[in-house]
């Protein structure tokens, strides 16, 4: 091959066997195609969700998690701390787990939209194309939510640090 067609027929598609024949099956391999490129993109989303879990600071835990929202209110909320060490490993492993299924699945829907558009046609390219761009489009607003929501509630690196130099700082002064 090596250039773009628009011909109907494609032998093997994804599988040994897997024809499209006719019109009718391109346009449904172009919705299928189309509908997974619109799944990776919320795929995307949802890893970034996990990732700001992960490095979430545990303290603000209160503050984003969804479990029983009518039984607290903002002053309440902040108080919600992990019990222990433990609760905070197994939560960020359980993200971390969640993470790694997330990117097999974008990993395995990369490949498979990668081959199909090395088919060179040009419907299913446009199929990869659309639902890539729908699926940016509704998710992009989710990402952005999500980068909002819990910038705030991790501190940096700086804020950290100079809390722990003004406490030998003023350790030093007691002594």
């Amino acid at each position: 091959m090596g250039h773009f067609n628009f011909d109907a027929p494609l032998k093997n598609l994804f599988f040994k066997g897997l024809d499209v024949d006719n019109t009718s099956s391109l346009v449904g391999a172009c919705l299928v195609i189309g509908s997974l490129t619109f799944l990776l993109e919320g795929a995307k989303m949802l890893m970034l969700y996990w990732s700001a879990r992960i490095k979430q600071n545990p303290l603000t835990y209160g503050l984003t998690d969804t479990d029983d929202l009518d039984d607290r209110d903002d002053l309440t909320a902040s108080l919600m701390i992990p019990a222990s060490l433990e609760q905070i490993r197994s939560r960020r492993i359980k993200y971390h787990c969640l993470g790694m299924l997330t990117h097999t699945f974008n990993l395995i829907t990369g490949y498979i939209l990668m081959l199909a558009v090395m088919t060179y046609n040009v419907w299913i390219t446009i199929g990869v194309i659309v639902g890539s761009g729908l699926g940016f489009f509704i998710f992009g607003a989710l990402g952005k939510n999500i980068q909002v929501k819990y910038a705030g509630l991790k501190p940096s690196i700086e804020e950290s640090s100079h809390y722990q130099i003004n406490l030998a700082v003023s350790e030093e002064q007691h002594i």
